[in-house]
């Protein structure tokens, strides 16, 4: 027994080492990152080993399984999964460093399932190489140091084992891996949403460790069917369908929804009580309806296309255009108008096919699909997504006007994109800001004033409503913006003079409403499922949901309500309170909107399960 009990020691000695190694990567995710995390507690520290525990038995199970049989023999196939396993976690939290920033939750797998993705990464080696070479440092010194452990930990003196006693110290180890697996001895076995157990919503990214969350999204269900309330009931709370009646007269109106990438509401300054950093955005939201609540219903790109041209939000793990939900028949705006007459198009100047667009703007109704393949001068590339906005922008105008009327036309800009490249001849013109974004956020605002200026000029200017939103928001750089509701927030702007006085409303709006608003307010005789209102109708009440962390967010009102799935675990009110610092939860009634956000998780996952996204 004292030969398994020092062998026993030389295992726990290399399991230590891995501990630390992670703790050591949580260390660093938070250095990269701690300014999204101004409340920090020890215990969103110590609860991240529980799921290091979990994330340790999964990625170095070769290495731990192997251990008792070929420890003694200092065998070099134990050294490769030991560096290879390292090797991985290393990689895949260092990503986090950074990434974080953009996404706000710690990376998942379909990362790595989006189609188009292995394009871009390609296109894109370079500029991340140069741009974030510090993080490959960090990874490389510490790959560096765990090698440098483990040969450290090969001077330890041990004994050959039996056959007898590796299989009993293999038996040993075994109660340290079986219920690691599971990540401790409860009922159900360890998942992303036990870490609000450790943290608040916003810091269960500290309590997390990137391996696990491309883990567990990888082999768990995107979502599971519930039953809080019956049919009856359900639909007397919330319902996604919703019916519009013929206006007297039917405006044919070509719709244009223009999706800016990134373009935060915090860099718009007719939004914000300082200049910002779109000054003809500014100019076109004086002359428009603007919804100065406004908020995206997810954090990527790829989560937006759905929710503002079919009105679904993000509700789980993996997006919609990347789920095992992406081949549901949808109605999405393309195919309503589509029905009514219009010639449909979505543009974006990126390689075809990058992130799902391509498919999803055709599974929801456009008839064409224009992208860097279809642009005439590549000579206007920027090197790493694709066209560059404005010359892409002044293509699209002129392709609208060899375009039939009415059209649908939906443009989705890249430029404000990293690595934030602007052209050679405008790189002097703009001045920029606290974050390497905002000269191209400059930039794309230019383009977007040019594109105006000469659709001004053509016959289906006057007879246009235009949309203008963002696909989601970017890096933050003042605190009002850092809450878990500032980061959805973004601009939705409807312009059309002929029809629109400027106006601005406070009620709250999202991404979702667009699909049904467009169509009300167009007059159409119709049903349309969306998970969202149309902000023309004064008999609803507004909302904004989303999901990040696997927290559900309810916006509605002067409160904000966060779900995990079981309980409610926080309740503010955000107009008295906007950085959410107060939680309501003990002392206010948020029943109503707990009977909300159930019904609306009920309708969404149901109904994605059971196929019935048609009204």
């Amino acid at each position: 027994m004292k030969k398994i009990g020092r062998a026993f020691l030389f295992f726990l000695l290399h399991f230590g080492l891995v501990f630390l190694l992670f703790s050591v990567l949580r260390l660093l995710f938070f250095a990269f990152n701690h300014s999204y995390f101004p409340d920090t507690q020890l215990i969103n520290f110590i609860g991240g080993i529980r799921f290091d525990w979990l994330t340790i038995t999964l990625l170095y199970a070769p290495f731990l399984l192997l251990f008792p049989f070929l420890f003694h023999r200092q065998s070099a196939i134990l050294k490769v999964f030991f560096l290879l396993s390292s090797g991985l976690a290393i990689a895949l939290n260092a990503i986090d460093f950074e990434y974080y920033k953009f996404t706000l939750k710690r990376t998942t797998a379909d990362l790595f399932t989006t189609k188009g993705i292995a394009q871009d990464i390609g296109n894109l080696f370079v500029a991340f190489f140069v741009d974030y070479w510090y993080i490959i440092a960090v990874a490389v010194i510490l790959f560096w140091l765990i090698a440098k452990g483990y040969e450290k930990l090969r001077r330890f003196k041990t004994s050959a084992l039996s056959v007898g006693q590796s299989l009993l110290f293999f038996l040993i180890l075994l109660l340290i891996y079986a219920p690691g697996v599971r990540g401790g001895l409860q009922y159900r076995p360890l998942n992303v949403v036990n870490a609000s157990a450790y943290a608040k919503a916003k810091n269960v990214s500290i309590v997390l460790n990137t391996p696990f969350t491309i883990i567990k999204s990888a082999y768990k269900e995107d979502i599971e069917r519930v039953d809080y309330f019956p049919a009856d009931e359900l639909k007397s709370i919330y319902s996604p369908v919703h019916h519009f009646a013929e206006d007297s007269a039917i405006k044919r109106l070509n719709v244009v929804v223009i999706i800016a990438e990134s373009f935060s509401k915090e860099y718009v300054g007719a939004l914000n009580d300082y200049a910002g950093y779109t000054p003809f955005l500014d100019s076109l939201i004086n002359n428009g309806l603007v919804f100065t609540n406004a908020f995206a219903n997810g954090k990527k790109s790829i989560e937006s296309l759905p929710a503002i041209l079919s009105g679904i939000p993000t509700l789980m793990n993996s997006s919609y255009i990347t789920g095992r939900f992406a081949t549901n028949q949808i109605e999405g705006l393309p195919a309503f108008l589509e029905r009514q007459g219009y010639a449909t198009t979505f543009y974006h100047g990126g390689e075809n096919g990058t992130m799902g667009f391509q498919a999803f703007s055709q599974m929801a109704g456009a008839e064409r699909y224009v992208g860097r393949n279809e642009y005439p001068n590549q000579d206007d590339y920027d090197g790493h997504w694709g066209i560059f906005d404005k010359p892409f922008l002044q293509f699209c105008a002129a392709d609208m006007n060899a375009t039939p009327q009415p059209f649908f036309a939906s443009i989705f800009t890249l430029s404000s994109h990293h690595p934030y490249t602007v052209p050679e001849p405008y790189k002097g013109r703009f001045e920029g800001g606290p974050l390497p974004i905002l000269k191209s956020v400059e930039y794309a605002d230019y383009s977007l004033q040019q594109f105006f200026e000469t659709a001004a000029t053509m016959p289906w200017f006057d007879e246009t409503l235009f949309v203008i939103t963002a696909d989601h928001t970017s890096q933050s750089y003042t605190t009002d913006y850092s809450s878990s509701m500032g980061i959805y927030r973004i601009p939705i702007l409807f312009y059309c003079p002929k029809y629109i006085d400027p106006q601005r409303d406070d009620r709250i709006m999202q991404q979702n409403d667009i699909f049904p608003s467009v169509v009300d307010f167009l007059g159409h005789d119709a049903a349309v499922l969306a998970f969202g209102n149309s902000v023309f109708s004064n008999s609803v009440d507004p909302f904004s949901i989303s999901y990040l962390n696997n927290i559900y967010q309810l916006v509605q009102g002067d409160y904000c309500l966060q779900y995990d799935g079981s309980e409610v675990i926080a309740f503010y009110n955000w107009k008295a309170d906007p950085e959410l610092q107060k939680n309501l939860i003990a002392s206010a009634d948020f029943k109503p909107y707990e009977r909300k956000i159930k019904a609306i998780i009920q309708q969404y996952n149901n109904r994605l399960i059971e196929n019935k996204l048609m009204p």
